[in-house]
């Protein structure tokens, strides 16, 4: 396989034709299994590391690297390559290595902040795709146990388990949103202080909005009906990739705009969190 990937015309964006019927893709079971034996070695090793005291981090302004973020990586590209030696790896440490038409989105450590501080929450994920259309992603919270799993068209699963997001029935002011800020709008001065106004209009209209600092984390909540919703901000793609296709394999609904993306746990809900936000948000959200 040598065709260069093409990213859609738009997130969430679908070709007529069916992805899965694209030359070289292989069975959708051989993707799930390695996905789920990548995210789990890596993770596995970050859980290790993280309780005999491994989480030596960089610190830089806006980011922190902590010294096994590189081991995890190759951790998950070792497991790939063993499966699928022609696909293209592109991960957040290394960057993309590979021409195949297959590539996997891999982030080793979603949560790197949390981790350099012994704070519990992070993850492990991984998103193949053929031509910018993710097939198979894979979740892992390697600290609590909690592994997704999605295929698209196939559903979500959780630790093997079916999953399917179920709604809470509260209104917004009795709800919880995570809000996701990415790297392109931390650092840019203009970007941060619109995700800002995005901040203040959800405290308005929810109980509560959630920043865990690691947003697979917050993915997972939203797929099994934990959160009301979630909203991203000029989200970074290691992460988002395989979120967006585990929400809406679980069941949940989602508008996107330039630079945003909204899921909910229903129409209802996603109506709300969508009219609590800016107008200039809430306008993109509609083209």
């Amino acid at each position: 396989m040598s065709d260069d990937q093409e990213p859609p015309e738009h997130r969430g964006g679908r070709d007529a034709a069916d992805p899965w019927d694209a030359p070289g893709v292989p069975p959708a079971a051989a993707l799930a299994e390695t996905a789920e034996a990548a995210v789990r070695a890596a993770g596995d090793y970050l859980a290790a590391r993280f309780r005999d005291g491994g989480t030596v981090g960089e610190y830089h302004t806006d980011d922190v690297k902590a010294e096994a973020d590189e081991a995890a990586e190759a951790l998950i590209f070792e497991q790939i390559r063993a499966a699928f030696p022609t696909h293209t790896l592109h991960g957040e440490e290394s960057g993309r290595s590979g021409d195949g038409r297959i590539e996997w989105i891999v982030d080793p450590l979603d949560g790197t902040n949390n981790y350099a501080i012994d704070y519990p929450s992070i993850a492990t994920a991984v998103a193949a795709q053929v031509d910018g259309e993710t097939l198979v992603a894979a979740v892992y919270e390697p600290l609590v146990g909690d592994c997704y799993v999605a295929v698209r068209d196939d559903g979500a699963r959780l630790n093997g388990e079916s999953l399917a997001t179920t709604p809470r029935d509260r209104p917004l002011d009795r709800s919880t949103v995570s809000l996701v800020v990415g790297l392109p709008a931390v650092r840019d001065d203009d970007l941060r202080a619109e995700a800002e106004t995005v901040r203040r209009a959800l405290s308005d209209r929810c109980k509560r909005v959630l920043e865990t600092w690691s947003p697979c984390v917050d993915w997972g909540l939203l797929a099994r009906g934990s959160i009301a919703g979630i909203v991203c901000a000029y989200p970074d793609p290691f992460e988002q990739e395989a979120g967006e296709l585990l929400a809406s394999e679980a069941g949940a609904v989602a508008a996107a705009g330039d630079g945003y993306y909204v899921g909910a746990v229903d129409e209802e809900t996603l109506a709300a969190v969508a009219e609590s936000l800016p107008a200039t948000v809430q306008k993109s959200l509609q083209t």
